[in-house]
This record gives structure tokens, sequence and C-alpha cells, in this order.
């Protein structure tokens, strides 16, 4: 049995409940770590949907690198912030 069909939607529903997470982080919290963590999740989801749909690698990778970015800004932040 083939996991990956069952295993990458919940994959991508948990990236995206992070991503609210992140939103409500900043936005509630007032930590601007959390819309980077938000927009780090969400462009994970987006590359797992570029994936399945059988977008060129090029992008795929230009997609993982802003979301490590956006991920090493935030927690730049969060070690910042203590």
């Amino acid at each position: 049995m083939a996991l990956a069909p069952i295993l990458a939607p919940v994959s991508m529903l948990l990236e995206l409940v992070i991503c609210i997470l992140g939103i409500y982080t900043g936005y509630v919290k007032k930590k601007v770590y959390g819309y980077l963590f938000a927009a780090t999740f969400l462009l994970f989801t987006l590359y797992d949907y570029f994936y399945q749909i059988g977008i060129g690698e090029d992008t795929l990778e230009i997609v993982n690198l802003i979301a490590v970015l956006a991920a090493l800004g935030g927690m730049y932040l969060v070690l910042k912030d203590r």
C-alpha cells in the first residue's frame, strides 16, 4: 500500500494549521516571527501542491529556498526576542 497518496493531504492540512497558528501569533501576540513561520509553512504547502501537480524542479527549489529563508528569519527573531 502506497502511503504518499494518504499522507500528503494530511501533511498539507497540518502545514496549513501551523500557518494559521503563525498568523495568530503574529496578529494577536504582535510577534513578527509568527508571520514568518506562517509564510514558511504556507510555502511548504505550496511546495507539496506544486510537486503533486508536476511543476518543474527549479520552481520547487525556489519555493523551498524562500521557505527556508523565512524560517531562518523567524528563528533569528525568536532567539533575539529572548
